[in-house]
């Protein structure tokens, strides 16, 4: 574990460089949507490149294929990130309220999603070694990703208002339940109920974590939101000044719809 945590402040160190020149030199939103494509398709190409490594190795693409699910299907919430970003990234309005939506997912989740899956992926636990292609393809593609999620609020793209993103994170939690019930259907249908069970989509159909069997999707969701909601008051707190909060404009709100009547 040890080398997997010095790996990843390696590659965090290498973020924080490519951010602070980013920030620097790149100025205007075009050259902005140029770079967010870039990079989400870099973590796409990243992601898929195990076939292409296992093709020329051995010809084994299909049968690494089979025994990763997630390559197939968008099983995990950092699929989802990956995929949404690489949208986002194609998007002409970024003012939309359909980009607004996107945004705030790739970041408020994809931010958890790469540093779990760079700190703690399975893959290297179950394989600590960086001579593995896949091992240590997995983990930099999670970096790459994560370069792509703080770039949003270096951009201006993530902003906070706590009704705004937490009504995002609700369509989102839903969302993500709609894609994890849909891709294990489909392997249940198509293989076996064995293999949903195995790949266990979003973690619908049991805990991720031995000995906490009740931690399943919607527990963990519930979490999320309580989190999540927590956060954005506090944030709102250092970010808007008094009178501006989000207490503020619900009070207003009340009040406004008081003198109607």
């Amino acid at each position: 574990m040890d080398k997997l945590i010095i790996f990843n402040f390696i590659l965090i160190l290498i973020i924080v460089g490519i951010v602070i020149l980013l920030k620097r030199y790149v100025k205007s939103s075009k050259f902005q949507d140029i770079v967010l494509f870039i990079v989400s398709l870099l973590t796409v190409i990243c992601h898929y490149s195990s076939i292409l490594y296992h093709y020329l190795l051995d010809g084994s693409q299909m049968n690494f294929l089979r025994s990763n699910p997630n390559l197939l299907l968008p099983i995990y919430p950092c699929n989802v990130v990956m995929w949404l970003a690489l949208v986002y990234g194609c998007l002409k309005n970024k003012e939309s309220k359909f980009a607004s939506f996107v945004g705030d997912y790739i970041f408020w989740f994809g931010i958890i999603s790469a540093l779990v899956g760079m700190f703690v992926n399975i893959d290297f636990i179950n394989n600590p070694t960086f001579k593995d292609y896949d091992v240590t393809k997995g983990i930099i593609a999670h970096a790459i990703m994560l370069l792509n999620v703080v770039l949003l609020p270096l951009f201006g793209r993530v902003k906070i208002k706590l009704e705004k993103n937490i009504v995002h994170i609700l369509i989102s939690v839903v969302m993500m339940y709609v894609i994890g019930v849909y891709c294990n259907l489909v392997f249940e249908t198509l293989v076996s109920a064995k293999m949903a069970y195995n790949v266990n989509s979003m973690f619908i159909l049991h805990s991720p974590f031995d000995g906490v069997e009740f931690l399943t999707y919607p527990i963990i969701s519930v979490i999320a939101i309580v989190f999540y909601l927590v956060l954005f008051a506090i944030l709102e707190l250092f970010i808007y000044k008094k009178g501006e909060r989000f207490y503020n404009r619900i009070m207003n709100k009340f009040k406004k719809k008081e003198n109607l009547e």
